[in-house]
């Protein structure tokens, strides 16, 4: 289960599970949001391939509107995924 939250102008609450049943709607959701996005993923509990995928399709959406993607607070487990793929490279996380 997923859950998406509106915080702020620009500011999503992601928590629960980010994979392939939470993708369609997540990119969804995501493509509301005009930018800059900042992603808090305090809540995130883990991501697959397609949450990723999510991740990278927002990105490049934002990017090529001069915009930014930033994703925060993630825990351990789910910063590792990041940096395993070597996305932590690409992606600003804080």
């Amino acid at each position: 289960m997923l859950e998406l939250k509106l915080l702020d102008e620009g500011t999503v609450q992601v928590k629960g599970r980010l994979d392939a049943a939470e993708a369609d709607r997540a990119l969804a959701t995501l493509n509301q949001v005009p930018g800059p996005l900042t992603l808090d993923c305090g809540g995130l509990e883990y991501i697959s391939s397609a949450g990723i995928s999510v991740i990278m399709q927002t990105l490049k959406r934002l990017t090529a509107h001069g915009s930014r993607l930033t994703l925060i607070g993630l825990q351990p487990r789910v910063r590792n995924v990041f940096v395993y793929a070597g996305l932590d490279k690409v992606l600003d996380i804080r």
